[in-house]
This record gives C-alpha cells, sequence and structure tokens, in this order.
C-alpha cells in the first residue's frame, strides 16, 4: 500500500505531483505533492506510523505558504516529514506523538484552495528536496517481540536447549545473564527466545 492510500481512505488522486498549470495563478509550475480526496467522504486524516509533529499551522491568517492549515508530521522509522496541508482542522499540536492510524486532521479547503481536498507534501527528514508521494509504500507493522520460556529438566545443558530451539549457547548465556555456560540448574527458568 502506498503512503497516500493510507493517509486517505479510498483516495483519488485529482492532481499528481509534477508540473502543471496551477488552477490559482493560471501558470505552469512544479505541484510539489499531490492532491486527493476520498471517494467515501471520509474527510479524516491519518498519520501512518508513530512520528512526532514537527509545525501546526490552525489558523490560516497566519498561513504564508498558501497551504491554509497545515501539519507536518516527522517518521524517524521512514526517514520522512509529511506536509499535510489545506486541511479545515488540524488536531494536533507542535511536540505530540503520534500513533499509526490517528486521526491528526481533517481534509479541507483552506488557503489557495479550489475545494476540499488533501495536499500531501513528503521530504526527506532534514531536507527541503519534495518527493513524489505516488513512490512511497507503508513499512510493515514492527513485530511485536514475543519472549518464550523453558524451565530446565534432568539432564539438560544449555547446547541441548540452543539445539531444541534453533539458537546458540552465546545467545542463550546472553538473554538469561549467564556467566558460566556450563552451569544451569534443575527447575531454572531460560529464555530461549
Amino acid at each position: 500500500m502506498k503512503i497516500y492510500e493510507y493517509v486517505v481512505k479510498k483516495p483519488k488522486i485529482t492532481s499528481p505531483y509534477g508540473y502543471r498549470i496551477n488552477p490559482i495563478t493560471k501558470k505552469k509550475q512544479l505541484h510539489c505533492g499531490l492532491d486527493e480526496v476520498s471517494k467515501i467522504k471520509d474527510r479524516n486524516l491519518y498519520a501512518i506510523d508513530e512520528g512526532v509533529v514537527q509545525k501546526v499551522v490552525n489558523n490560516q491568517s497566519k498561513s504564508k505558504t498558501g497551504y491554509g492549515n497545515y501539519v507536518w508530521v516527522r517518521y524517524k522509522r521512514y526517514g520522512l516529514a509529511l506536509l499535510f496541508a489545506h486541511c479545515s482542522k488540524v488536531l494536533v499540536n507542535k511536540g505530540d506523538k503520534v500513533k499509526k492510524g490517528q486521526i491528526i486532521a481533517i481534509m479541507g479547503s483552506t488557503g489557495r484552495s479550489t475545494g476540499t481536498h488533501l495536499h500531501l507534501g513528503i521530504t526527506k527528514i532534514g531536507s527541503n528536496t519534495w518527493l513524489n508521494p505516488k513512490k512511497y509504500s507503508m513499512l510493515e507493522d514492527k513485530p511485536k517481540e514475543t519472549k518464550k520460556y523453558y524451565v530446565v529438566k534432568k539432564g539438560d545443558t544449555l547446547s541441548k536447549i540452543a539445539k531444541k530451539y534453533k539458537t546458540t549457547v552465546k545467545q542463550l548465556a546472553k538473554w538469561n545473564n549467564i556467566k558460566n555456560v556450563n552451569v544451569i540448574k534443575v527447575g531454572q527458568k531460560i529464555r530461549v527466545k
């Protein structure tokens, strides 16, 4: 799934990234993002992952960019910052931590806009170079680490346990803070995964 398909549910791109005739100025210029609407009338805008709100303008009269109400969210795991512009309302504040799927703003038509939509812009963190949002995909969710334990029985050795659970003696020693790998006790609970 592409990022632009996650931030707006059932999206329809109304203006792609690239050169176009600006609908306001009627001049050819680079459109530094993509414009999209929702085919299902869902105007919520969603965070793509854990991130930090970098900047918020929630009073379009203070916006000198033409973006109206907007929010920048930095996503460290992606190495990207996303701009959500022309919002009717931003629901987060600068410095807030957001979670994947959290509603962060409502689509709108503030600033220089010809109708309700999201202008989605993407840059690499620390860069001012605009990137094409259609080229970026969602990352897989981080797998939840599940720990597994084994209770030592008579005749067990770390070597036998490591072989049984497809790991190494060194890894078992590390997980269990075992100094002498030749000494384990019956009944001892050992992490094996």
